[in-house]
C-alpha cells in the first residue's frame, strides 16, 4: 500500500474513532526519507509521513533493510499511530506495528488511555518476555513511532533540542534525551542520548547508553528539520541521513 494512501487511512481511523476535528482546521503535513548507515555502509531506509490537524495527529512509518544487509536478512517494520498533540507534546492513543508484512507477519497493537499504555495485543499471540515491564507503570510514555516523528519532524526552531521522552515498545522502557549543542559554522545542532531503562536482559544492559548528535537544516518560516544524526550503535558508528 502506498505510503500516502496509508497515511490517509490512518487519518480516517482517527475520525472513525470519534476524534472529530474542529472546523476550520489547518492541516500540517510532513514527509521524510532517511538512509541508515553503519560503518559507512547503507543498511536501511526509514520513511515517515505525518499529518496534524487541530489537536490530533496521525503518522505512518516504515523501516526496511537495504543494501547488502537486505541480502543477508530482509527486515521490514510498518507502523501507524494516532493521538493528540498540544504545544509540541504528543499523546498517542493507538499504535499498530506490523513486522515483516506478508505471509509470516506479526502484528502488535498498543492502546493508550489517559497517558497509560495497555498490555500489547499480539497476532499471532505469544508470551511476552519475563523481563517485560508493567504497562500500567508507564504513564506518560509514547510508542516508538511517535518518538521518531516528534524528534525528526519539521518543527519551530524554539522546539528543537529540548526535552526528554519516555518510550514504551510493549516490552521495554527507554528514555530519549536532547540538549542544545554548537554546530559547525553556527548551524543548529543537538546532543542527545538513548538510554535503556528497564525490560532489557543483563547482556543488553552492559551497553545501556547510546549517545548521538543531530544537525538541522532551516526550512524557512522559523522552522527546522533534522538533516543528519551521527550515533553510536551496537554495530559501531552509525548515521541517519535525510534525502
Amino acid at each position: 500500500m502506498p505510503l500516502r494512501r496509508s497515511l490517509i487511512l490512518a487519518s480516517l481511523a482517527c475520525l472513525a474513532a470519534g476524534q472529530v476535528l474542529a472546523a476550520p482546521t489547518q492541516e500540517r503535513r510532513d514527509e521524510a526519507v532517511y538512509d541508515f548507515y553503519v560503518k559507512g555502509f547503507r543498511v536501511g531506509v526509514l520513511v515517515f509521513a505525518g499529518v496534524e490537524a487541530g489537536d490530533y495527529y496521525a503518522v505512518n512509518g516504515r523501516f526496511r533493510s537495504a543494501g547488502l544487509a537486505a541480502l543477508v536478512r530482509h527486515v521490514e517494520y510498518d507502523a501507524t499511530v494516532s493521538g493528540t498533540v498540544k504545544g509540541g507534546r504528543f499523546r498517542p492513543e493507538r499504535y499498530v506495528l506490523t513486522t515483516n508484512p506478508g505471509r509470516h507477519q506479526k502484528v502488535q497493537t498498543i492502546t493508550f488511555a489517559n497517558g497509560v499504555p495497555s498490555a500489547p495485543v499480539q497476532v499471532p499471540k505469544h508470551e511476552l518476555s519475563s523481563l517485560a515491564v508493567n504497562p500500567a507503570k508507564q504513564v506518560g510514555s509514547v510508542d516508538t513511532l511517535t518518538a521518531i516523528y516528534a524528534t525528526l519532524r519539521k518543527m519551530p526552531v524554539v522546539e528543537a533540542c529540548k526535552g526528554s521522552t519516555v518510550i514504551y515498545d510493549g516490552v521495554r522502557r527507554a528514555r530519549l534525551t536532547l540538549w542544545p549543542a554548537d554546530g559547525p559554522d553556527g548551524t543548529l545542532a543537538c546532543g542527545g542520548e538513548y538510554r535503556r531503562v528497564a525490560g532489557y536482559s543483563a547482556d543488553d544492559m552492559k551497553h545501556p547508553v547510546f549517545p548521538f548528535r543531530m544537525s538541522y537544516d532551516r526550512t524557512g518560516g522559523g522552522k527546522v528539520e533534522v538533516k543528519e544524526i551521527d550515533m553510536s550503535s551496537i554495530y559501531g558508528a552509525a548515521s541517519l541521513k535525510r534525502r
